[in-house]
């Protein structure tokens, strides 16, 4: 990996964990006041009696029972296992959140140089293989001796011109016979033509 992609997403991961801190300090999730527990069985056993508690006591302790200020054990270790629940959901979450973020990220960039390795290697071999063809004088030879046979099937050389002009030379000559031949044939045919008029 890169430098600047290992940079890019600490600094990435860190403005994302300031974001989320700044959410819990605005939203305040979570409720923090001054509690007080009461043991239900010291007070009725030992030196706190119910019956020396006054009126006005016992209407104070109901007030911050009914407030939530005053718990029982039971009822403060329930919040407290509550307060722990939710944060372990939330730092799961954050953490199932950055192991996404991480494999789409790993995903992205490694295609990238995926890409950037396989055009570079294409790059490398074409220009490796146009040097070879350069230099190689076995292939030099082997395209052009394929070009020229395949020119000579389609091109005239010396030897067929030669053949060509002879053949023409002869069918010219064979003409003219033809000519002075049709012209015997006329010169007679009106011969005998003039014979039967007289």
């Amino acid at each position: 990996m890169k430098l600047g992609n290992i940079l890019a997403g600490m600094v990435g991961a860190s403005f994302i964990v300031l974001v989320l801190i700044g959410i819990t300090a605005w939203a305040e999730p979570f409720d923090y006041k001054v509690i007080h527990i009461i043991n239900p069985e010291i007070t009725a056993t030992d030196s706190l009696s119910i019956e020396t508690l006054t009126c006005n006591q016992i209407s104070v302790l109901k007030d911050m029972e009914n407030k939530g200020i005053l718990l029982t054990p039971h009822e403060y270790t329930s919040q407290i296992s509550n307060y722990y629940s939710t944060l372990v959901a939330f730092l799961i979450g954050l953490f199932v959140l950055f192991t996404v973020g991480s494999i789409i990220g790993i995903r992205i960039t490694s295609r990238k140089e995926i890409e950037e390795a396989k055009d570079d290697m294409k790059e490398k071999l074409k220009s490796s293989l146009a040097d070879e063809l350069k230099d190689s004088k076995a292939f030099n030879e082997s395209i052009i001796n394929d070009i020229l046979g395949r020119i000579e099937d389609d091109l005239l050389t010396k030897s067929d011109k030669e053949l060509v002009d002879k053949n023409l030379d002869e069918i010219v000559h064979k003409q003219i016979k033809m000519e002075e031949n049709i012209n015997l044939l006329f010169n007679e045919v009106d011969a005998k033509s003039e014979i039967k008029e007289v």
